[in-house]
């Protein structure tokens, strides 16, 4: 299949205006019956771009920072890569690489990751920058946001939002992408959770925010909070914090080693080792209710405490 490359009148640079409203591109994941759609505003900066490539599975004989060598055949990489984490030479890889864009006569690699069986031909990766920020929902509930996001399609279904920018380099005739940690935000109702790189996969429903993460809500009595990382199940529509979880609301401070929120019913349920502490003492659980609203706790197993007059 011939390489193509798409970029919607070479840059979305360019206010597209239709109809007196400006065209917003996008792009669509379907997961059962849910949808995971990502777009950009289509203002002035913002950039909607497709690389078509071919898909080559070997063993990764050797990887370094500019080169890669799966079998018999070598690619060049640059910081636009993606490379899934703990590649070691003897991995039995999938490359997805540029035909037609040469370095030094090697083919660019776009994507490195463990060979799976989804048997594909082909390659398709969709590059979405937005200075203003690249929105994304998945499912009904849950909204992201970051400045570049990356979708790949062909195989394995996935999109990548960080920090970061992306360019079109016209003398050169290919584009630019410069992934950076930070500067993604995952919404919930009222729950606003920051953090530093997520990953959506379609295979699973599974996306993964990774922190440090800061997290807050707006109300009467506002919630601060952090943890490690996050954790959304599409098809459960559940939102699980996890790893030194901490919320600090009206004079209270509660930890624990994990927490489902359910934004719905205005509660988060925290688990392993939860305490609650504030100027009247301290409660302890396994499982522990919290109120999103008020900060107030009720220890739903193995309670232990101490409160003071």
């Amino acid at each position: 299949m011939p390489w193509l490359r798409l970029s919607l009148l070479a840059l979305l640079g360019l206010s597209l205006v239709l109809a007196q409203e400006v065209y917003r591109p996008e792009v669509e994941l379907v997961r059962k019956d849910k949808r995971v759609v990502a777009w950009v505003s289509g203002e002035e900066g913002s950039l909607f771009y497709a690389d078509y490539g071919d898909l080559h599975v070997g063993e990764l004989v050797a990887l370094a920072e500019d080169r890669a060598v799966v079998g018999e055949r070598a690619f060049f990489l640059d910081a636009g890569s993606v490379l899934e984490e703990g590649l070691s030479p003897g991995d039995r890889v999938e490359a997805a690489y540029n035909k037609d864009l040469l370095r030094e006569g090697l083919p660019y690699l776009m994507r490195l990751r463990r060979a799976g069986e989804e048997g594909a031909k082909t390659y398709l990766r969709l590059v979405l920058y937005d200075p203003k920020g690249v929105e994304v929902r998945l499912g009904e509930e849950v909204e992201a946001r970051g400045p570049l996001a990356l979708v790949e399609r062909g195989g394995r279904e996935e999109l990548l939002l960080s920090g970061g920018e992306a360019r079109y380099l016209e003398e050169e005739g290919r584009l630019e992408v410069r992934p950076a940690p930070g500067a993604v935000a995952l919404a919930q109702g009222a729950t606003r959770v920051e953090g530093v790189r997520l990953r959506y996969r379609n295979d699973t429903g599974e996306a993964f925010l990774e922190g440090p993460l800061a997290l807050s809500r707006e109300g009467e009595k506002p919630l601060k909070g952090k943890a490690q990382a996050l954790r959304y199940l599409l098809d459960e529509d559940a939102l699980w914090l996890l790893g030194g979880v901490e919320f600090v609301q009206g004079g209270r401070t509660t930890r624990a080693e994990r927490a489902l929120l359910r934004e719905k019913e205005g509660y988060a349920y925290l688990f392993s080792g939860v305490e609650s502490r504030d100027e009247k003492g301290f409660v302890r659980g396994e499982r522990v209710r919290y109120a999103l609203g008020t900060g107030e706790v009720v220890v739903l197993g193995r309670v232990a405490g101490e409160l003071r007059e």
